[in-house]
């Protein structure tokens, strides 16, 4: 059934309540009347035959809402002087102010952020609570519920922990399960957010909305929102800059899933992460079904990551690897491969001093020289960590686990 004509015209109506309330001086009314024609013209988006009309309504619905708050922060008598009502026009175009040449910028952006994830689950070391409770939700997102019956599913999950405990890679082995689940080509799109607000700044709201747009054309896929805390400061502490709070507004109209309602044909999975999750804004925080922290490497877990960056990469360890898990107590998992790599390349510079000097004798020499390798002790891995430090300390561990406390 198409209720596109029965939204526009809740969209009108609401609208012309507003002008009217404008222009009566009431800023209260006029503020609730543009809430609800920003509701209605969210809905009214999802009938939308084609990417631009979809976006130009998102637009507008966004600029009600963005005005509708507006209104209630300057009140009645500073509203008319500083204050300029969006049209009241629902099917009025927007100007996507990108000119051609943008238009290919935007493409080009998103296209940059697309992959499809090799990870699989096996390549992350430990986490095995964690990675079960990001299946499960997987799995009740896609399963088929009994007839008459609606549960309800996680289509946004929040990362949080310390820096380089696996966030991404688990973000990745889920696009990739969803892949062998679905038997398609589940894409992952990495969005690194901060790189967006800078890189682009002034086109990162329609970046954003193009984003969820190729997602959602080629569902099922899953948007990773890297170091989200970079864009949802407290929107009430005013340091926000014109083009955080657009993308913000955005990126909630996502997460809120206005486009996918009613549609079980779509399934797009949004996964933020961040290290500092005590900056986000609650209302913000609120969007999230599940809050996963994501923590330091226990003992199991650093077997496991050490297993994969020596022995299934061909290095053998002369000691006990009970003795490379104690000296990895407190490391990050990237902490431990940086310090495998450490380990393994002074050991290996250590074998082939005279590879330089082979460089001189030419490709023919250099492609037939043997690279030496001997196993490794635990002076290797000593010396490897006088270089490489963990960086969260206890108290900043513990901090996750009272804050993760703090949302029960």
């Amino acid at each position: 059934m198409d209720l596109g004509p029965k939204l526009k015209r809740a969209t009108e109506d609401s609208l012309h309540k507003a002008k009217m309330a404008w222009k009566g001086g009431d800023a209260d009314s006029a503020s609730s009347h543009f809430e609800a024609a920003s509701k209605a013209m969210f809905k009214y988006a999802e009938y939308a035959t084609s990417r631009a009309q979809e976006y130009s309504r998102k637009k507008k619905a966004i600029e009600y809402r963005d005005f509708a708050k507006r209104l209630r922060e300057v009140g009645s008598e500073n509203a008319g002087k500083r204050l300029t009502p969006p049209s009241t026009d629902p099917d009025e175009p927007t100007q996507r102010e990108n000119a051609p040449e943008d238009d290919q910028t935007i493409s080009a952006a998103v296209s940059n952020m697309v992959h499809t994830s090799g990870i699989t689950w096996s390549d992350i070391g430990g986490l095995d609570e964690t990675k079960r409770d990001i299946k499960y939700a997987l799995g009740l997102s896609l399963a088929k519920p009994p007839e008459g019956v609606k549960i309800t599913t996680f289509r946004n999950i929040l990362f949080y922990g310390p820096p380089g405990t696996g966030k991404t890679l688990l973000a990745a082995a889920t696009s990739n399960s969803l892949k062998v689940t679905t038997e398609g080509q589940a894409l992952f799109f990495n969005v690194k957010v901060s790189g967006i607000l800078s890189k682009y700044f002034g086109e990162s709201s329609k970046i954003i909305s193009e984003l969820y747009g190729a997602a959602r054309d080629n569902s099922p896929s899953v948007v990773f929102l890297d170091e989200f805390e970079s864009l949802t400061t407290d929107r009430d502490s005013g340091e926000q800059s014109g083009a955080e709070r657009r993308i913000l507004s955005t990126i909630l109209a996502e997460l809120d899933g206005l486009a996918e309602k009613g549609r079980g044909d779509i399934f797009v999975l949004t996964i933020a992460a961040t290290n500092r999750p005590w900056d986000i804004d609650a209302a913000v925080m609120s969007r999230f079904e599940k809050q996963i922290l994501i923590p330091l490497p226990d003992e199991v877990s650093r077997r496991a990551i050490l297993d994969i960056h020596l022995a299934r990469r061909g290095f053998h360890v002369e000691c006990e690897l009970e003795e490379l898990v104690r000296v990895t107590g407190g490391y990050s998992g990237r902490e431990i491969e940086r310090l495998c790599k450490e380990a393994t390349g002074e050991m290996i510079e250590e074998l082939n001093a005279d590879l330089p000097d082979v460089i001189d004798k030419g490709l023919a020499g250099t492609k037939a020289y043997q690279v030496k390798v001997r196993p490794l002790n635990l002076r290797d891995f000593e010396r490897a960590a006088d270089h490489i430090k963990p960086q969260t300390s206890p108290a900043d561990m513990q901090r996750y686990i009272d804050w993760g406390k703090e949302q029960d």
